[in-house]
């Protein structure tokens, strides 16, 4: 039976999607960016790989892989290979989605309650200036309290939640422009 792993990397500043085809066998076929690189993965010890690659001129390359989650906080988890440090990041392209739309979206942006729920407290007044991630309500749902934040920084143009007011989810609680 086949197994594909697909994953996107971030190296160097670049977002590369790599993909690892097994059929239980060795060696593991990846593919880079569309491009299939033969390749024989092993696990030496916890957070060390053994990584074989054979090139497209017919040649292998052995690779020591250690997994380095930064020795900083804030450092980029990396990979040591031949001694060189070379940091990474690995995306979810669904978060992906959704910071390229919100990154790219201007004007009004509505900000909704996820849930159904009570307003329990409302952090804003209309033609307030806020910061994108700042509180603007919270929300009881299901005996939890959950603060909403400011999707975009802007000035809120319109504000239609109040302090115990039960809501539906989906409910516009404001809007920011």
């Amino acid at each position: 039976m086949s197994r594909q792993s697909t994953t996107w990397v971030n190296l160097a500043g670049r977002l590369h999607k790599v993909v690892l085809l097994a059929d239980g066998t060795a060696p593991v076929t990846a593919q880079v960016d569309g491009k299939p690189i033969p390749a024989d993965i092993g696990t030496l010890s916890p957070g060390v790989l053994s990584l074989l690659l054979t090139l497209p001129d017919g040649t292998t390359r052995s690779f020591r892989c250690i997994a380095d989650q930064g020795a900083n906080d804030g450092e980029a988890p990396a990979v040591l290979i031949d001694g060189q440090r070379i940091p990474y990041t690995i995306a979810d392209p669904r978060s992906l989605r959704a910071v390229s739309a919100s990154a790219t979206h201007s004007g009004p942006r509505p900000l909704k309650a996820p849930m159904p729920g009570r307003i329990v407290r409302v952090l804003v007044a209309p033609g307030q200036t806020v910061e994108a991630g700042q509180g603007c309500v919270v929300i009881e749902a299901m005996k939890m309290q959950n603060e909403l934040k400011a999707p975009k920084a802007g000035v809120i143009a319109r504000l239609s939640a109040t302090v115990g007011e039960t809501v539906a989810a989906g409910a516009t609680l404001l809007i920011i422009e």
